[in-house]
């Protein structure tokens, strides 16, 4: 009767050791999910502060055209933009060299500098001159003040690809060499499409 009465409290021992493990087993797991999670927070890298990219669609006129962007806050970012090409003027058979520089701010509304969706706002500055060589040279400047809804997405690696879309409201005022002139304003689409790396 005494070995009976100890197997059945040996039994009745392991049966409450088997449910306190039951029960401990899935708090310490989620113990170490939750002292693992910062860990792996801390390895995602850190938003980059400036961003350096290229617009491929104004090799078409052909132009050059590069922008720094430099985060200021976690959702702010302003950037500088400068640009330099040539447009073949149809009606002399010369190039019109052109020349860009402006800036803008952009807020990103979802995201981050380095992953987001952003509203912005930009001023351009863009000058250009013809001279033929056996007619009156031309120059004319203009200012363009647009608005615009854009994405960015980075890699870890840095890559940066970017695309806004928006309006933009330019004027421009052009003057020859004999004294002419001509001034003209103008709305119309704003696209930019960019990549490069951001660091």
């Amino acid at each position: 009767e005494s070995r009976r009465l100890d197997a059945a409290r040996r039994l009745k021992w392991r049966r409450r050791m088997t449910r306190s493990c039951q029960l401990t087993l899935p708090l310490s797991l989620s113990l170490a999910v939750v002292a693992v999670a910062p860990s792996i927070a801390a390895a995602e890298p850190p938003d980059p502060t400036v961003a350096i990219t290229v617009s491929p669609l104004h090799a078409i006129i052909p132009m050059g055209e590069i922008t720094v962007e430099a985060r200021l806050a976690p959702r702010i970012g302003v950037a500088l933009t400068a640009g330099v090409g040539a447009v073949r003027d149809e009606a002399t058979d010369h190039d019109i060299r052109v020349l860009e520089a402006g800036g803008s701010a952009r807020y990103y509304a979802f995201g981050s500098f380095r992953t987001g969706l952003y509203l912005g706002g930009e001023a351009l500055y863009l000058h250009a001159d013809l001279d033929p060589g056996d007619t009156a040279s031309i120059q004319a400047a203009g200012l363009g003040l647009g608005a615009f809804v854009g994405g960015k997405w980075t890699h870890r690696s840095g890559l940066t690809f970017g695309a806004a879309l928006g309006a933009s409201v330019f004027v421009a005022r052009g003057e020859a060499e004999n004294g002419a002139s001509a001034e003209r304003r103008d709305v119309g689409p704003l696209l930019n499409l960019d990549v490069g790396y951001s660091f």
